[in-house]
């Protein structure tokens, strides 16, 4: 026998041996059920009939939350530190040969927070409805990294479930474990309540020396299924109420809209963060339903649905106190201690939401004793039916307690607000004007000039509601939204539709009808942009984008399209009470554009502006805003020019690819004359044709999947174009590589190469440093400069862009492009050359088509805000467009085809003086200048 033979058989044996010694005690461990388990429920035999996927309160997916006191090492940190859910999927309950005793099937794994779809439970699984198993993967990866394979019984009348298994974890190093372990459950019913609690734990089988041990981690889970809403049914309702008006309340049906009661709910109201003010609160031990002293209070809540009844409207909820420390958004972490779980029922005389909130206690090292009690907080959510100045949250409530001040975990009243105030769910609302005595002396009314009278946009029409770009007096930057709230004395949206239907014959009226003031509210979000932050561990924390709300009500003048307004607006530091204050101090102008007209009329501008004293803490200095407007006409005029702009696009590149041809043909007709041409400037005008194909030429139409504008959406139009800008593109780039090949391998070939190349190192020595020295002044003045942009015809909210130093590079980058010729001169002069080594069509040609975008940019008016790829063929991600680099490009491109003209004409060194004396030395390197 071979030895290699040999030694393959051996190292199979060994690696044999090594597998059957790693398998043996996890296969002990599935068969071991007995050892662990049988003081629990007792091991049956299963029958053959067809497996279930529901057992007791456990649905086919059940998630839940787990704590571990100790190390969890098994599974990657970067998990553990956002979350601490899992989920347990059934996947065959099958009955055995003892009565009240299941077979139960399953998987225990643990998600990343990237991936999870959600931490709690819709309303179970209806009746007839149909349930599929849960497939786990078969081995963990990075979005499932811990996994357990488990099986054992179910003891139905004690409620006790016990399992054993086996499965693998996923570590970030890219390891891989195979953890066994021992999952205990207790108090799994037929049916469940609101006292109703799985607790439990999970516990490793494995040596505590061996890599996959685990400290036993403590898990509590919610019922799923079977849950019996019986707690609020005997209560009373003033017991529960908070003592508002139910007149000031909107009825349910109002906020329903023809919506179940579960999904309106589950996306209006689970789905939000409330605000909390604390209205008693003097000391810390006073102010949340918990024992003990906080001593960060916090500013926010959510609540989420646990289960939902449509038809006796009822919702089972957690209320979380937001902790104030989250390093990230991603932070979803279950805390029982800062966490209530309740019953609700909606009141249809109050218009209010009731609901019982009880504690988790018993909560230690361990969760495996958890109950739920103490439930005497309350809880009660409406929906105003009146909005103010002072007063624009959709969703507000209080919660209280019925103990007194001297029990243990009384607290003083807690009022929340909603931070996501909908507009649309504002059916049969109402806004109340209580500051219009101040507008009135506060705005002065615009004499109209006759002779300059112009049609602004109806306080019906759409553009009232805007996006806005804002920049302080300091030089920083937000963005934002402008929403009209309502006209007069009703609700804009509503008004907006019943005006659409009369919109186009608005708007071609050519007649001037005086149109009056109207009374109007806003509100106005500004998020101010805020840089990425990094955490100790050195991975980049999302930081909340710092905002400005403000509620504002005025006068609009559709006769001038002038709007002023008061407004009020939530101050962003809060007391250590978590109580925000309000500041009513404020002025708010903006000029809105005529409805016609393509001059800078189309611009909202505005200033938002504080009258306090400059010595005030809250004073802040003032805002200028601007938007774009628009109307359809204008939106017709505008993607016609779009259109125009694809067809010079096309023609542009199209002549360009002829130029390079001919220039092609001028060397092969005289190829004596061909090593006389600048090898840089053939590399120049190369990567020009090449960069575009390279970085991502669709950037020049915007994405062709793009849907964000109406511009975009014209059946395929820019796809043809893209595909013929494309292939010129490409045939312009192969012809001009094969010129720079051809015009090397010349020079190579040239008995006089030698000066030539010499002339050519020269060239290269003074362009290079002067494109280095031009980037670093880009760089430099790119610095703490960023240009906000806006959409210019959006269908959805405007979407807004900072210009980057990568944009300033590319149209840096053009720029040289635009100077493509400077080496071929700084050549001619170096060499003293006289052939003509361009041909004419070539260089004026090219010449001509650098300048034609810069040209247009000047013809057109370019005042208004542009969005980031509407602009097709002054693109200013291509190069730099500005009124002053226009005129500069095209005297610039100019003067270097005239001097490459009398070049070729009179010699390279022609535009030199002749008192230069180091001239004369270049005109006698011999030979060079002759062909």
């Amino acid at each position: 026998m071979k030895p290699s033979m040999c030694l393959w058989i051996c190292t199979l044996k060994i690696s044999f041996l090594c597998f059957s010694f790693s398998v043996k005690p996890v296969s002990s461990v599935l068969h071991s059920y007995s050892d662990h388990c049988f003081s629990i429920v007792p091991e049956p035999v299963p029958n053959s009939e067809p497996p279930g996927y529901e057992f007791g309160s456990f649905g086919p997916s059940q998630s839940g939350f787990y704590y571990s006191d100790g190390d969890f090492r098994v599974v990657s940190s970067n998990i553990t530190r956002y979350t601490n859910s899992f989920s347990f999927y059934t996947a065959a309950v099958s009955q055995t040969d003892k009565d009240g005793v299941f077979m139960i099937e399953g998987s225990f794994e643990l998600q990343s927070p990237f991936v999870l779809q959600s931490l709690l439970y819709g309303s179970g699984s209806s009746k007839g409805s149909v349930s599929t198993p849960h497939v786990p993967p078969t081995v963990a990866d990075y979005t499932n990294p811990f996994i357990l394979k488990l099986h054992g019984f179910w003891y139905e009348s004690l409620g006790e479930l016990c399992m054993v298994g086996t499965g693998s974890s996923y570590l970030k190093e890219g390891t891989l474990l195979t953890p066994v372990a021992v999952l205990k459950l207790h108090n799994i019913k037929t049916s469940s309540s609101i006292t109703s609690l799985i607790t439990g734990t999970l516990e490793s089988l494995s040596p505590s020396n061996d890599s996959n041990y685990f400290e036993p981690i403590s898990i509590l889970l919610f019922p799923q299924l079977n849950y019996k809403f019986t707690f609020v049914s005997g209560d009373s309702a003033d017991e529960l109420s908070d003592g508002s008006d139910p007149e000031k309340n909107l009825p349910v049906y109002d906020v329903l809209r023809g919506r179940s009661f579960c999904s309106k709910f589950t996306s209006l109201v689970f789905r939000n963060v409330y605000n909390l003010q604390y209205t008693g609160c003097r000391s810390n031990k006073k102010c949340l339903p918990c024992d003990g002293v906080i001593a960060n209070l916090p500013g926010s809540m959510s609540l989420s649905a646990v289960d939902c009844s449509d038809v006796l409207k009822r919702v089972q909820i957690l209320l979380t106190f937001d902790d104030n420390t989250k390093l990230s958004r991603h932070e979803k972490r279950f805390d029982p201690n800062t966490t209530l779980i309740g019953e609700g029922i909606w009141d249809d005389k109050k218009n209010q939401l009731h609901v019982f909130l009880c504690r988790f206690l018993d909560i230690g090292n361990s969760w495996s004793n958890a109950h739920v009690g103490d439930c005497t907080t309350r809880l009660s959510l409406r929906f105003p039916a009146i909005w103010s100045i002072k007063e624009t949250s959709t969703i507000m409530g209080q919660i209280w307690t019925n103990k007194t001040v001297d029990d243990s975990g009384y607290f003083e009243k807690i009022v929340f607000r909603s931070t996501e105030n909908r507009i649309d769910t504002l059916y049969r609302s109402k806004y109340e004007y209580t500051e219009l005595d101040r507008v009135s002396n506060l705005c002065t009314e615009k004499k109209l000039a006759r002779n300059k009278r112009q049609r602004y946009p109806s306080p019906k029409f759409s553009g009232m509601r805007f996006s806005i770009s804002v920049k302080s007096s300091k030089g920083r930057t937000g963005w934002g939204f402008a929403d009209a709230l309502t006209v007069n004395n009703q609700l804009y949206k509503h008004t907006h539709l019943m005006f659409a239907a009369i919109n186009d014959d608005y708007e071609r009226l050519t007649r001037w009808e005086p149109q009056g003031r109207v009374n109007i509210s806003y509100i106005i979000d500004i998020k101010w942009h805020t840089p990425p932050k990094l955490t100790n561990e050195g991975s980049a924390s999302i930081a909340l984008d710092e905002k400005m709300e403000i509620t504002a009500e005025g006068i609009y003048d559709a006769d001038t399209g002038g709007l002023c307004m008061v407004g009020c607006r939530k101050i962003a530091s809060i007391d250590q009470f978590g109580n925000a204050s309000m500041d009513c101090d404020i002025i708010l102008n903006f000029q809105f554009a005529p409805v016609k007209g393509f001059k800078n009329e189309r611009y909202i501008r505005g200033r938002i502006r504080s009258i306090r004293e400059k010595s005030d803490l809250i004073y802040f200095h003032p805002l200028d805003v601007s938007s774009v407007a628009y109307s359809r006409e204008q939106a017709r005029h505008t993607i016609w020019t779009m259109d125009l702009e694809i067809a010079m696009v096309v023609i542009s590149q199209t002549l360009v690819c002829l130029f390079v041809r001919s220039q092609f043909y001028h060397s092969k007709r005289q190829p004596n004359r061909l090593p006389f041409t600048s090898l840089v400037m053939l590399v120049i005008f190369t990567l020009g044709q090449l960069i575009p194909l390279v970085l991502n030429y669709e950037a020049l139409f915007h994405q062709k999947n793009d849907q964000g504008t109406v511009l975009f959406q014209t059946g395929g139009w820019l796809e043809v174009n893209e595909i013929i800008v494309r292939i010129t593109s490409m045939v312009a780039f192969l012809l001009q590589l094969r010129i720079l090949q051809k015009a090397f391998l010349s020079r190579s070939n040239n008995r006089n190469g030698k000066g030539l190349w010499f002339a050519e190192k020269m060239s290269l020595l003074v362009t290079l440093p002067l494109y280095l020295y031009g980037a670093f002044v880009v760089l430099l003045a790119d610095r703490g400069n960023y240009r906000c942009n806006t959409v210019l015809l959006p269908t959805r909210p405007v979407d807004y862009w900072q210009r980057s130093t990568w944009d300033d590079l590319k149209s840096y980058a053009g720029l040289i492009s635009d100077g493509f010729l400077l080496p071929q001169i700084l050549f001619n002069i170096f060499s003293s050359s006289t052939e003509n080594a361009l041909s004419p069509s070539f260089y004026i040609g090219t010449s001509l088509v650098r300048l034609l975008p810069h040209a247009y940019d000047l013809y057109c008016d370019h005042s208004y805000v542009e969005y980031k790829g509407t602009s097709i063929y002054a693109n200013p991600a291509k190069d730099f467009f500005s009124t002053a680099w226009d005129v500069i490009i095209l005297i610039g491109v100019l003067l270097l085809a005239a001097i490459i003209y009398l070049q070729q004409q009179f010699g390279g060194c022609c535009i030199v003086p002749k008192r230069f004396s180091w001239r004369k030395s270049y005109e006698n390197i011999p030979a060079v200048g002759q062909s």
